[in-house]
């Protein structure tokens, strides 16, 4: 039986519900609304930690980040080699492995376990800070993917090739003609003005799909589309400005932690949607399953392969966490949302604040009927600690023992003294990780 390839593309800080193939009222995505008509979307997918590198560091590993401990953005732990990464697992079943990224580069070596288990790990170029209005753009990243993917694919094996854009990530900046896609006036005064800036986040999510159309027409080009499966979905959502003034991906809420999740399959023959409940961590497993691979390591998520064959009915409850501008742990089921705040938080809530939001009737979260439904409260928030303890398997619970504070990163002297040491193209086992574990 020939194995397949895997193509897991990533748009970082993207909303599911921000792409037309979700029902969005613009039409952002035209491109992954065509490979999403030929696939499986997951109307229901949510993310277990948030921001980046919790995110990606789940996708990668198929563990909970409260088990992998990697519960901050750029924060001061690293991930264990006892857990393998799903390229690493991929690489030993005779897979060539490769990435575009710039995880590593970006914020430096002490994440290098972003590196682990490929063959080619390719940063698109230049040196990105968003915090200085720079980031890598879909263009680099589409043209560094094309020749990664050459390369693996001359290699007569199979291929799993992680490719991870950036944009929509703030600054909304897309570059002309999606500058004006949706917005066909002059530039606002005001360019913080909602309207506006909603209008260049959309902008962004066309100028992506723009260049994940340009990756999709080489693979069919190629006849690739034939015996790979295509899998697109992100690390979190965006606020824009839902709840209070905040512009980034702080909070636990939908709109932050439900992203897409479009799995398309090689014969393309299984179509549709699904509505189970789904999150990062069943990825990984799905991965392997569709290449017949059992994990030796006890992942934390379950494969989808079931529910891409019959949309069988599982435990549909998600416990997700967020511990970097802020600290609070959730249980999301298909109509509650329960939120523990573990710290006083930036806008007031105290330490062991509650939230609970009935999803069906209050779809954006507005009402917190915590200190109203008190019996349900009790008995979800009783369900959160015993799921949580099941997680864990007896391993101290990282949200009590890790701070919040992120470590400092020198972003462009970082940058610039890796790209001197490794260039932009890093090859299998050139990169020594420091042994200690902080």
């Amino acid at each position: 039986m020939t194995k397949v390839n895997f193509l897991l593309i990533g748009i970082d800080t993207l909303r599911a519900d921000h792409l037309s193939c979700y029902g969005y009222v613009r039409k952002t995505s035209p491109r992954i609304d065509r490979l999403a008509s030929e696939g499986i979307i997951f109307t229901n997918a949510f993310a277990n930690g948030i921001p980046t590198h919790p995110s990606w560091t789940t996708i990668l590993t198929g563990v909970h980040p409260l088990r992998h401990k990697i519960i901050t953005h750029m924060g001061n732990v690293k991930l264990s080699k006892d857990i393998p990464m799903i390229q690493e697992i991929l690489k030993k079943e005779g897979y060539s492995t490769g990435a575009v990224d710039n995880m590593f580069l970006k914020y430096g070596s002490f994440y290098a376990w972003f590196t682990r288990g490929f063959d080619i790990y390719s940063h698109p170029g230049g040196i990105p800070a968003p915090e200085a209005g720079l980031k890598v753009q879909a263009k680099e990243v589409t043209e560094a993917s094309i020749k990664l993917i050459n390369e693996l694919d001359r290699t007569g094996k199979p291929f799993f090739v992680f490719l991870h854009y950036w944009d929509p990530h703030g600054p909304y900046k897309p570059p002309t003609p999606f500058n004006t896609l949706f917005w066909r006036r002059d530039v606002p005064e005001n360019d913080k003005m909602l309207d506006y800036v909603i209008a260049q986040y959309d902008g962004e999510i066309a100028y992506v799909d723009s260049m994940i159309g340009k990756l999709l027409d080489f693979l069919e080009e190629r006849k690739l589309l034939e015996n790979t499966v295509i899998i697109i979905t992100s690390d979190h959502g965006e606020n824009l400005m839902q709840h209070g003034d905040y512009l980034g991906h702080k909070g636990l809420y939908d709109n932050i932690t439900r992203i897409p999740l479009i799995v398309r399959l090689p014969d393309g023959e299984r179509k549709g949607e699904i509505d189970s409940i789904v999150q990062h961590v069943d990825i990984a497993p799905t991965i392997l399953e569709l290449a017949g691979v059992k994990a030796k390591v006890k992942m934390s998520g379950e494969s989808l392969v079931s529910l891409l064959n019959d949309d069988r009915p599982r435990r549909e409850e998600v416990v997700m966490l967020e511990s970097t501008q802020q600290k609070a742990i959730g249980l999301r089921t298909k109509r509650w949302k329960l939120i523990k705040y573990l710290e006083e938080t930036p806008e007031g809530f105290p330490k062991g604040y509650l939230q609970l939001f009935d999803l069906k009737r209050d779809p954006e979260e507005r009402v917190n009927l915590a200190y109203h439904e008190l019996e349900l409260t009790k008995e979800l928030e009783s369900r959160l600690e015993t799921l949580t303890k099941e997680i864990l398997c007896g391993q101290e619970n990282p949200l009590l023992k890790q701070s919040i504070t992120r470590r400092k990163v020198k972003f462009y002297s970082e940058a610039k003294d890796l790209i001197e040491l490794y260039g932009l193209i890093i090859r299998y086992g050139q990169i020594k990780e420091e042994n200690e574990e902080l």
